[in-house]
């Protein structure tokens, strides 16, 4: 029987395994407060004094800051859409305040910047581009920020708008902002050794856009000193799970840009690795399950890849147990932010089994596991189009297999 060919299959999103860190950075969970300053009033008690933050002859400034903390203190009880409308009058008061002096700028560009979180954690991402430019914008004219206080000022809008612009998949936009936030990050590590973690996390993002825009070979280069800068930090820190979790998280995308160049003896370590630190820390920290998966399911394609189907079917048939136990409905806590959860995954790592299972003569797994990724693409493909890809391809090769014998069934 010939082997069935496995080409490595580039999603958007796949190779974002360190982007939790990025995303906590930059977008602020309910729990957190927004960019300008942390809140310490309850949220019910300052919507009650402060409705619609406008109270009759209040100074404009004190008006300002009072609507930036009510959208602040919704923001972090999670009333979203309230918080985008206090947000919205706040960045208006501090407009007209820095339209009188220009020393508000930088208020104003604070301001634009929480609007921008909040439309990002509406899902408004497109609408989210316009005023987190505009705050990087201020950030960069004004000329009283000093060196430290400039780089932190444009580092969170910076984050945001490479992001912004990634998954709107625009990466000729991103990879200069990419470029200054990773200058931004190595002057700041080559100071305070503590920023080595964020300026891990950009190389991996500016990897993200490099692979997008088909310079493989950058990628690797970014992915290695990410993966450099993440062992150090872990071994400095032994008994740390998050340095290793990050070093995990190098170490499977150095293994897809690995394979994405054909260099397919150099994809299997880095994966091997890389499940060998998530196994433990999955054991210890259940949340980080789907994690583990990702990284079996990455080891399994390597080995596939290579052409050995003997040692990728054990990975791969371990990784589809793993992801079967977590809800595919679910939001994704993990490494990667994907599209359609674990889904997404469990629908690859079938894909990939199902042709293991062909190159093993194993033609009833086969179409079993081949027909559940269908299956899986098919419902990926009603909430996101690009999945639809994904669905022809895998419909094409079940539709080439000769039907099973009743042996076989």
């Amino acid at each position: 029987m010939a082997k069935a060919h496995l080409q490595p299959r580039w999603r958007r999103g796949v190779l974002l395994t360190t982007l939790l860190s990025l995303l906590a950075a930059g977008l602020p969970g309910p729990s957190a407060a927004l960019a300008t300053r942390r809140l310490d009033t309850a949220a019910s008690n300052l919507a009650e004094s402060l409705p619609g933050g406008a109270q009759p002859g209040r100074d404009p400034s004190e008006r300002a800051q009072a609507l930036e903390e009510q959208a602040g203190a919704l923001y972090n009880t999670g009333r979203y859409e309230e918080a985008l409308a206090a947000q919205r009058e706040a960045v208006e008061s501090h407009r007209r305040l820095a339209a009188r002096d220009p020393r508000q700028r930088l208020k104003l560009a604070a301001s634009l910047h929480n609007l921008g979180v909040v439309l990002i954690r509406l899902g408004h991402k497109n609408a989210a581009i316009a005023p987190t430019a505009e705050a990087l914008a201020l950030y960069r004219d004004d000329s009283s920020l000093r060196d430290g206080a400039a780089s932190l000022a444009l580092e969170r809008p910076l984050r945001n708008l490479v992001l912004l612009h990634y998954e709107a998949n625009r990466p000729l936009e991103a990879l200069p902002l990419a470029d200054e936030l990773v200058r931004l990050q190595e002057r700041a590590a080559a100071v305070d050794p503590r920023a080595q973690a964020s300026l891990m996390d950009v190389l991996n993002l500016r990897a993200s856009l490099f692979v997008a825009l088909n310079r493989s070979p950058e990628a690797l280069r970014d992915l290695e000193s990410a993966v450099a800068l993440a062992r150090a930090q872990a071994e400095r820190l032994p008994d740390h799970p998050v340095p290793r979790h990050r070093l995990a998280g190098s170490l499977l995308n150095l293994s897809q840009v690995a394979d994405l160049l054909g260099l397919t003896d150099q994809a299997v370590p880095p994966a091997r690795e890389a499940e060998a630190v998530l196994a433990p820390l999955a054991r210890a920290h259940p949340e980080l399950t789907g994690d583990w998966a990702k990284a079996l399911s990455r080891l399994g394609q390597a080995h596939a890849r290579q052409g050995d189907a003997a040692l990728a079917q054990p990975p791969l048939e371990r990784a589809v147990t793993l992801l079967r136990t977590l809800n595919p409905a679910g939001p994704s806590r993990t490494l990667a932010v994907e599209p359609g959860g674990y889904r997404d995954d469990l629908a690859l790592t079938l894909e990939t089994l199902a042709m293991v299972n062909l190159q093993r003569r194993q033609p009833r797994q086969a179409r079993a596991a081949g027909e559940e990724a269908l299956q899986l693409y098919n419902d990926l493909a009603q909430g996101d189009p690009r999945y639809r890809q994904d669905v022809e391809r895998t419909r094409a090769w079940l539709t080439s297999w000769p039907s099973l014998t009743p042996a076989q069934r």
